[in-house]
């Protein structure tokens, strides 16, 4: 392995949520650099609550992410809970053992990847014509789940539970990129990989050129449509284990080049 600055491994994740990523980074070899992108603050629970009401009884809930999970969580007790026939979904597996850890069960979670189109591949999802689908998500974000159950005729309910607030160093990102001490860039999310950007201001275009390892192929997408140009891959499955193997291949790619 290179020495540590040529194999700095920069983590955009929220601030208490990069830890066990970290961790993985450093036993694979890499010296995380920590530079959270986003904040993670709940919307009220008393207006989502009232919101949740409104929308019950549904026949699925989909939890778009971990953070939903725990954000939902107080406006799922406000309206009494969900009933015990709803489809309860996670997009992921983080999102999974969050929803487990909180007591649900039968837990459905896709097979082939950890995104929304692999939500929509859920046989359980096929056929809802007349099913209320609330989807617990976050403010902004991708809008491809909803519009597409719509269109198989759910009535879809989008309860957004938290938000994304801009955060992050620009002083110490720009020190970073002037020593070249960024082997590898990480995004985890869209939000948080348009936050860099921004964070980054005028040094984007350097941001840019470098290699990136993203969490799923449909943030693959985005980041060229960002206009990233540096070498990209996507983790085979949403989960940290391979979004360091992602890294690991990336930077074994660019020693052969070297």
């Amino acid at each position: 392995m290179p020495e540590s600055a040529a194999s700095g491994v920069l983590v955009t994740r929220p601030a208490g949520q990069a830890t066990a990523f970290g961790e993985r980074l450093q036993a694979a070899g890499f010296s995380p650099l920590y530079l959270p992108t986003l904040a993670i603050a709940a919307t009220d629970p008393t207006a989502a609550g009232a919101a949740l009401r409104a929308a019950l009884p549904c026949d699925f809930a989909v939890f778009i992410s971990a953070n939903a999970v725990q954000h939902a969580l107080p406006a799922i007790t406000a309206a009494g809970g969900l009933s015990a026939n709803c489809g309860v979904i996670a997009v992921g597996p983080a999102s999974a053992q969050a929803l487990q850890a909180a007591g649900f069960r039968n837990v459905l979670l896709p097979e082939a990847r950890f995104d929304s189109e692999g939500v929509l591949s859920l046989p359980a999802l096929q056929a809802v014509t007349g099913k209320r689908v609330v989807i617990f998500r976050g403010e902004g974000g991708r809008t491809l789940l909803a519009e597409t159950l719509a269109a198989r005729g759910a009535d879809v309910r989008a309860l957004v539970c938290y938000r994304r607030v801009a955060a992050g160093d620009p002083v110490q990102l720009a020190a970073w990129l002037a020593q070249d001490a960024i082997a590898v860039v990480t995004a985890t999310s869209r939000a948080g990989l348009h936050a860099l950007m921004a964070l980054a201001g005028p040094l984007a275009v350097q941001l840019k050129a470098l290699p990136l390892a993203v969490l799923s192929p449909a943030l693959a997408e985005s980041a060229l449509q960002a206009g990233f140009s540096g070498p990209l891959m996507a983790a085979d499955q949403a989960r940290d284990a391979d979004l360091v193997t992602a890294v690991t291949r990336l930077h074994g790619t660019l020693a052969v080049d070297r």
